[in-house]
């Protein structure tokens, strides 16, 4: 018969850590392990207009891209190779393509399509200031 502590599935399941502890573990671990975020953007004439054209998960063996208006996800081996691919359909236009690094999610609500195309109220507040960017 084994002691307790002796078997190995006991073990496993003891709690190596307080819960903080183990939330901030998980936490840097989920940081460190995360996929960088980035866009595609479509520069309409000579820096005469633009438009983000899809937002993407750059993974260590992927990337991963949907467009704004919804209905087109891109599986690729590199932001860049998307990049690419979003230009043809850009180029059809005359627009071209840019690649967009981003350093974090953004800040802004998002708001759906009919409150997009409505006008926004006019209550004469200007609503919360920007948010700063990190290290600024």
């Amino acid at each position: 018969m084994k002691k307790p502590g002796e078997d190995p599935a006991e073990v496993a399941a003891q709690p190596l850590c307080t819960e903080e502890e183990f939330a901030h573990i998980m936490r840097v671990m989920a940081e460190d392990q995360a996929p960088r975020l980035f866009a595609i953007v479509e520069e309409h004439g000579e820096r005469a207009g633009g438009r983000v054209a899809g937002y993407g998960l750059a993974y260590g063996d992927r990337v991963e891209v949907n467009s704004v208006e919804g209905g087109f996800h891109l599986i690729s081996r590199s932001a860049e190779r998307a990049c690419q691919l979003f230009e043809i359909s850009a180029g059809a236009r005359g627009a071209r393509t840019h690649l967009v690094w981003l350093r974090t999610g953004g800040t802004r609500p998002v708001r759906s399509r009919a409150a997009r195309r409505s006008p926004a109220p006019r209550s004469g507040c200007p609503g919360p200031p920007p948010a700063s960017a990190p290290g600024a």
